[in-house]
């Protein structure tokens, strides 16, 4: 799966679809069959078609990876959306009516109103998708861009991952809220702690925030905002600073990165399952079979160990938490006593009651929580074990009614 770091890339990317902003910055816009590359991409990748809306100021790319013999990797597209130019009129006017006030119109003056930015965004995404039906679609963006990027990953059961972006979670259709409800981790906006002024508005109702203190200081609110104060390791993860704020957005992190393994093994599993099934249970006598459901099996086993060790992350960072919060409580009381040395334990424990802190509130509710992520995390992994195994069989089944094959390797050996 394409990483967080060239996701962050071509949200900032994105923004030079828009011929006037390049134009500005004495550079050519994006058109499709560029090659976008080099920088702090770790990949090259190709614009498959990109989109300058000049009625309401959206600007739009669609990308897949590509390697050095320009070999383009089509089963996996990212579709970015760019955010606010603050420049463009149109772009202020959506922010104003279509994230704030709710409106997926847009009124471009008085007396004229056009499809908004949230409706041409979803007509980009139909045709991303007519054209390439078989591939992982991700979506990305930053700020007005990620607010986009939410929508149509919602409105679409794709995967997102974008940055510093508001919540959509008002204008999506009732499908998709019921979907983000029974698909927790597939959505990702990470927002900077200080960027409350832009990127923390409209809540968090898609519950795709990942929020994270960057220990930035006091700076400008518009640098918060920035794409670039991002840092991201050699695997192209996002760095969440180790310290007592960013605990729950660690775990969280973990909770994403187990969902991502866990989509791209269903997609590698569901491709072999049509591949097995696609001459409705014929047999092949072919050599070339055989080297392919022996490819499968090493698919199927690499999947497997990545998505049992994403599984292994998740539920040690939930069980420190839960350890966490009884050495919190244990903490908090041998304070209260140190302060309160004539109160006895139980009115001790009243005091602490009175102003909301109780061993349920501290321990038992979240413990509880905690323990339900652990759950899901081992009910994604049988989910995973069952559709491989079935797979394992048809592979293993076909290989041994091959009888020609079964010939035909005896006298080779």
């Amino acid at each position: 799966m394409i990483n967080e770091k060239d996701l962050n890339n071509l949200a900032d990317e994105v923004y030079l679809v828009d011929k006037n902003k390049a134009k500005k910055d004495k550079i050519e816009s994006w058109r499709e069959g560029d090659i976008i590359k080099g920088g702090e991409l770790t990949q090259g990748y190709k614009v498959l078609k990109a989109e300058d809306n000049t009625d309401n100021g959206m600007q739009a790319m669609a990308v897949a990876p590509v390697d050095d013999a320009g070999n383009v990797d089509t089963s996996q597209v990212v579709i970015a959306y760019a955010g606010t130019n603050f420049s463009d009129a149109k772009d202020r006017a959506t922010d104003i009516q279509t994230v704030a006030g709710g409106d997926k119109q847009l009124a471009v003056n008085p007396y004229l109103e056009t499809a908004g930015q949230a409706i041409t965004a979803q007509d980009f995404a139909d045709i991303i998708s007519e054209k390439y039906p078989n591939a992982i679609i991700t979506t990305t963006g930053h700020s007005l861009g990620e607010y986009l990027a939410l929508m149509i990953a919602s409105e679409n059961q794709w995967r997102n991952v974008g940055f510093n972006g508001p919540d959509p979670y008002g204008i999506l259709s009732a499908d998709a809220k019921k979907w983000i409800k029974n698909n927790p981790g597939m959505l990702t906006n990470y927002r900077n702690r200080g960027d409350s002024a832009i990127g923390n508005l409209m809540g968090n109702g898609t519950g795709a925030q990942i929020k994270v203190s960057l220990e930035m200081g006091l700076d400008n609110p518009l640098t918060y905002h920035s794409l670039s104060v991002w840092k991201f390791d050699d695997n192209g993860n996002l760095i969440i600073p180790n310290n007592k704020y960013n605990k729950k957005a660690m775990r969280q992190q973990a909770e994403r990165v187990l969902m991502t393994q866990f989509v791209a093994s269903m997609y590698a599993l569901k491709a072999l399952e049509a591949l097995f099934r696609s001459s409705g249970g014929g047999l092949s006598s072919n050599e070339q079979f055989y080297l392919d459901a022996s490819q499968a099996n090493s698919v199927v086993e690499t999947a497997s160990r990545s998505l049992k060790l994403a599984m292994a992350n998740v539920i040690i960072l939930y069980q420190e938490a839960i350890e966490d919060a009884e050495k919190l409580w244990n903490t908090g009381l041998t304070k209260a006593r140190g302060s309160a040395s004539k109160l006895s334990g139980s009115e001790i424990e009243e005091a602490l009651s009175s102003v909301g802190t109780t061993q349920s509130t501290v321990i038992s509710d979240p413990s509880e929580e905690y323990r339900e992520k652990i759950n899901e995390a081992k009910e994604i992994g049988e989910s995973f074990d069952i559709l491989a195994n079935e797979i394992k069989g048809q592979i293993d089944l076909v290989v041994q009614k091959d009888q020609e094959l079964a010939q035909q390797l005896k006298v080779r050996l």
